[in-house]
């Protein structure tokens, strides 16, 4: 239950955030209006920076997928403010307590940047070589599909294909997938990440080559497998700002404690009622 409360909370906060940076680059250009609200080229181009640089990998750098994302949490938005669940009284609790937590989170970024210390390159190449292993990327594959309702369909988009329509324009027009936006692109995926019909179509396929008919739990498939990457561990350099600041996280873990223990030692704490501490223990619970 903890888990999907702030699960909830962050895909609210980011809608709010989202919402905040619409305002604030009121003149940057419109990429969407979603019933009547304005989506900003700057809020997609925001959004991506802060994607790492997996995430960008995984979508295949593709912002149209992060505008089909921010299009979704603007829709779900609309609808909370139509329930008015910003005045629910659990919503109120909730985001007074994310407020909390964003305060601390930015007060320990705050004394983080305060303190000078430098991670060495040493050191960096030492947690490299013993967390090798979990800088494997595994074997991934790029397609392209569209999908239809039924197989009478799925065979009339498969006739233009093979008469030489372009996959895209296809798609584009037949297809009942979000992807039809963009040509039928699915980005990249490994094993496992996709239905598993799919996937083994694409696994048998070669690069350019389009499938036979497809059918899955979702409909009906002609796949476009247009790109292979063979499974690699990453070097030193594609990771060394990764490693660098997982570092810093396991530091700032130690700082924050030591931290907070300053804190209680410099602080008057009287704790009262059935709370209250004996008198031999008054010391050591500040």
């Amino acid at each position: 239950m903890k888990k999907t409360v702030w699960l909830v909370m962050a895909l609210f906060g980011v809608s709010v955030l989202g919402a905040a940076l619409s305002a604030c680059g009121a003149g940057s250009k419109p990429a969407a209006i979603v019933n009547g609200e304005t989506i900003t080229v700057k809020e997609i181009d925001d959004r991506f920076s802060a994607l790492s640089p997996a995430v960008r990998d995984s979508i295949g750098n593709d912002k149209a997928r992060v505008l089909d994302q921010l299009v979704m949490e603007t829709l779900l938005m609309q609808e909370a403010r139509k329930r008015r669940l910003e005045s629910d009284a659990e919503v109120v609790r909730l985001m007074h307590d994310a407020r909390k937590q964003i305060l601390f989170g930015r007060l320990f970024e705050l004394l983080r940047k305060e303190d000078k210390t430098s991670i060495p390159d040493e050191q960096i190449a030492q947690f490299y070589e013993k967390n090798r292993s979990s800088f494997a990327v595994p074997a991934s594959l790029r397609a392209s599909h569209i999908l239809l309702a039924d197989e009478a369909t799925a065979q009339q988009a498969q006739a233009r294909l093979k008469s030489g329509e372009p996959f895209a324009k296809v798609a584009e027009e037949m297809s009942t997938d979000p992807s039809k936006q963009r040509g039928g692109d699915i980005g990249y995926f490994s094993k496992g990440q996709v239905i598993p019909e799919f996937e083994q179509a694409c696994q048998s396929m070669k690069v350019g080559e389009v499938s036979k008919i497809v059918k899955t739990q979702l409909g009906y498939h002609l796949i476009l497998l247009t790109e292979r990457r063979e499974a690699r561990e990453k070097s030193l350099d594609e990771v060394r700002e990764q490693i660098r600041q997982a570092i810093l996280s396991q530091q700032s873990q130690k700082f924050a404690e030591s931290y907070v223990q300053q804190l209680r030692s410099k602080a008057q704490i009287k704790r009262m009622g059935p709370y209250a501490a004996p008198a031999s223990a008054t010391a050591s619970s500040k």
